[in-house]
């Protein structure tokens, strides 16, 4: 039986009513279910098995994606990648990539004999199951930390609680990780990390990320593949990538309306220029016309080949722009609502230009005059560009993946 027909059963079923009942939500349940559920399944650790997942099981991306490829083309390993979606299982299969569903009794009986197991954003990028202690279980992460990170209210009342101490169910970050990872050795944002996760400091390693990795390639081969990819014309002069942050905040208003795009994509037309349109993985809000020069990417793609082969980034309060500066070229920061989201989500500096590597601008009139004047731009923001840079990244040398697995003993 698949464990996700199981999921929709319990919440059809009396046990549903009694959570109502008790105020408890129904899908610490399930979760509660699956922990001492797996241990039924047999501990025996397969030193040769690695098991990755990202993005809540939706797309192959991420430092999972980076060290699977690093693994795969440098070391012998089983490497399985669990997802829930049917249609990426589909695909990543056509690319000879082992791939399991995660809602499946097969994907429980792998992790419990994974001698590794490496995630994006959580428990949900493949199970919650209660793992041998030889098992080591990696939270890479799947951003940095910018933007103040929302209490969970499930999170709160269910997994910090005393429900897990009294269902013995042990998924507490602290509880189900080995290690975190992170890019900065910066003891501020050691320190955010820590408290964020509720993790012990002297268990976040510091090797950088390994979806890093490459924008250090130099490789013009991967780079055509890429733009043929997401479909760029070879005489295009020059890619502009917008990626905004993710707003979960109701009321927040567009970007940019019918007007802004047209002038975005006269100004494109006049210098030969594509505007690529990249909206968080889990965006629901931004909604654009599509234009000659502009052009939609699917909120599924990997972000580090669209900064690998972008000339320009647009971004807000997203922490991409911590990955984008590693390739020392100009970030504009586009942020129309700073007042509204500072206010109702918040930031953990005193003001956004205290990390900015480019100018903040507020107005679609001041974004494309900062287009007009780049290069100036770039020239003016360069010391303080480096010094973002080397804030928010101790390497700079594409080896992250390599370090990372050097130092859990997975490769000499």
């Amino acid at each position: 039986m698949r464990l996700k027909l199981l999921n929709k059963i319990l919440y059809r079923i009396k046990i549903i009513k009694i959570a109502k009942i008790l105020r408890i939500n129904p899908r610490f349940f399930f979760e509660t279910l699956i922990f001492h559920f797996s241990k039924l399944f047999r501990a025996n650790v397969n030193d040769n098995l690695i098991i990755l997942g990202a993005a809540n099981g939706k797309a192959f991306v991420g430092n999972p994606k980076y060290l699977y490829y690093f693994l795969k083309n440098n070391t012998n390993y089983e490497l399985i990648w669990l997802a829930k979606s049917n249609g990426l299982i589909k695909k990543l299969k056509k690319e000879g990539i082992k791939c399991v569903n995660r809602y499946s009794l097969d994907a429980i009986r792998l992790l419990r004999k994974a001698r590794a197991v490496f995630v994006s954003h959580g428990w949900g990028d493949i199970l919650p199951i209660k793992f041998p202690p030889r098992t080591v279980v990696v939270q890479t992460w799947h951003g940095g930390f910018i933007k103040v990170k929302g209490k969970n209210r499930y999170v709160t009342k269910y997994i910090n609680s005393k429900w897990t101490t009294l269902t013995r169910t042990k998924i507490r970050y602290k509880q189900f990780f080995n290690y975190a990872i992170s890019a900065s050795s910066e003891p501020k944002l050691l320190k955010i990390t820590a408290a964020v996760f509720k993790f012990p400091i002297e268990k976040i390693l510091v090797t950088g990320y390994p979806r890093n990795d490459i924008l250090f390639s130099d490789d013009s081969e991967l780079i055509k593949k890429i733009k043929l990819t997401y479909n760029i014309p070879e005489s295009v002069d020059r890619i502009i990538l917008y990626a905004p942050t993710y707003r979960e905040l109701a009321g927040t208003r567009d970007p940019f309306d019918k007007e802004d795009l047209f002038n975005i994509n006269k100004f494109c037309k006049d210098t030969n220029t594509n505007l690529l349109l990249k909206a968080h993985i889990n965006e629901k809000i931004i909604n654009f016309d599509v234009h000659e020069n502009i052009r939609l990417i699917s909120k599924e793609a990997d972000i580090q080949e669209l900064l690998l082969i972008s000339d320009i980034l647009i971004s807000d309060y997203s922490s991409v722009m911590c990955d984008y500066v590693l390739l020392s070229r100009p970030i504009l920061l586009y942020t129309y609502d700073y007042d509204d989201y500072i206010n109702k989500r918040g930031i953990y500096y005193d003001h956004l230009e205290e990390i900015a590597p480019g100018p903040l601008l507020y107005s679609i009139d001041e974004l494309l005059n900062a287009l007009r004047n780049i290069d100036e731009i770039n020239k003016n923001y360069r010391v303080k560009s480096v010094e973002i840079r080397d804030f928010f990244n101790k390497y700079k040398d594409g080896n992250s993946s390599e370090r990372l697995l050097k130092y859990l003993k997975l490769i000499d």
